[in-house]
């Protein structure tokens, strides 16, 4: 550095309700933080870890910019991020009142709320699917006739597959609108059913440019949730290339332009169509996934491709290996003993969120599953095969 020269300036980001691996990935690259959590809850472990924590009601918009607004103007931030569900509209809402780049609070608002997504969609002809905005279980039977069909019946803001159902008929639909408000659904939207296979796509952007990561192949069961993930997809090439160009298609149209995003797409007779899609990594273990089958870090890319601090992705990463995940889903009961297979000396890990004496529950979503097993293999079939394996080994005994 030449004499007189003042040293570059350490770049800092605000990190709303972050994981702490998106702060200490910031930290890893240089980046300084400034973390703002949820006031009603106690500080998380991360708030020690980043280098400002701030308490604030997040849903207050006007709370969180008084909050932020100093710091910004005393040493301006580069981005505001988040990659957790509830941090994603507050970030965007944020960042506009700064005055800073990053997605638009219209296009975050657009991947939050299902029906506005899915009008736009039928508007411009991409990945139609006949839809209604039911306010009574007779309107949902109306529909059901209508579409000549079953139909899936889910919140417009839902996430973590809750109160999510599918609706055989109209003769049905008093029975599932019930078990939809007990469930705790609002704002329902009924959908025409999509019968295929279930995928979901990662993607990465960077000045408005889609780069598709992943597409990863999905177990469902019961009530919708995910009981597995599987990469690389095991579609044939040619589908995967049409969805790739669906989801640049799409991500285009709700105006996203830079970071990750878990897009849920059905593979149908009638071509692929978008469930729904997050301005964030996929949940389940997924970014794990990337990053045992090809290496790529996409926390990393999402706090240091903004910033300059690293390249984005220009093309689909080559798949080195497979990676797979099971999730547990013992009899619902109380857990009177555990056992688990050993995994020492290798790559695959279990995680259980069970103990004995807790209670597991009926799998409505997926925060009722008991724990999953993780693991890599030469590709995408094997590592099927062991973590399966594994699962069926693992012991969790309930009873009364």
């Amino acid at each position: 550095m030449t004499f007189g020269q003042q040293a570059p300036a350490t770049p800092r980001i605000a990190v709303l309700a972050g994981t702490p691996q998106l702060v200490r990935t910031a930290s890893a690259l240089g980046i300084d933080t400034v973390f703002a959590y949820d006031e009603t809850h106690p500080a998380p472990p991360t708030a020690a870890e980043a280098g400002v924590s701030l308490a604030v009601d997040l849903t207050d918009t006007d709370a969180l910019h008084a909050a932020l607004a100093p710091l910004h103007a005393e040493r301006p931030f580069t981005r505001v991020l988040s990659l957790t569900e509830r941090g994603l509209l507050p970030t965007a809402a944020v960042a506009e009142r700064l005055g800073l780049p990053g997605n638009s609070l219209h296009a975050v608002s657009l991947l939050r709320d299902k029906q506005r997504m899915r009008e736009l969609l039928n508007a411009r002809g991409i990945s139609p699917v006949h839809t209604d905005a039911p306010r009574a279980a007779a309107e949902l039977a109306a529909f059901c006739r209508a579409t000549g069909g079953p139909v899936i019946l889910k919140p417009a803001a839902g996430s973590a597959s809750q109160a999510v159902f599918r609706v055989s008929g109209p003769e049905a639909a008093e029975e599932v609108w019930r078990a939809f408000e007990s469930a705790g659904g609002n704002r329902p939207i009924a959908e025409e059913y999509l019968d295929g296979p279930e995928i979901s796509v990662e993607s990465f952007s960077y000045g408005g440019k889609h780069t598709v990561l992943m597409v990863t192949d999905k177990l469902v069961g019961t009530a919708f949730v995910e009981t597995g993930h599987t990469q690389p997809s095991t579609l044939p090439a040619h589908v995967v290339n049409e969805v790739a160009v669906l989801v640049r298609a799409f991500l285009d149209t709700v105006g996203l332009t830079e970071g990750p995003a878990h897009t849920e797409v059905k593979v149908t007779k009638k071509g692929p169509r978008i469930l729904e899609s997050h301005n964030r990594i996929g949940g389940d273990k997924i970014r794990e996934l990337l990053f045992r089958t090809c290496g790529l870090d996409v926390v990393a890319l999402t706090a240091g491709c903004p910033l300059g601090l690293l390249d984005p992705p220009t093309e689909s990463p080559t798949a080195r290996r497979g990676a797979a995940i099971r999730f547990l889903t013992p009899s619902p009961g109380t857990v009177r003993h555990i056992a688990l297979p050993d995994v020492d000396g290798t790559t695959a890990k279990i995680r259980l969120d069970v103990s004995v004496g807790d209670q597991v529950h009926p799998v409505r979503s997926s925060r009722d599953r008991a724990g999953y097993v993780i693991a890599d293999g030469t590709d995408a079939a094997d590592a099927a095969r062991v973590s399966e394996e594994l699962a069926d080994r693992v012991l969790i005994e309930t009873g009364e």
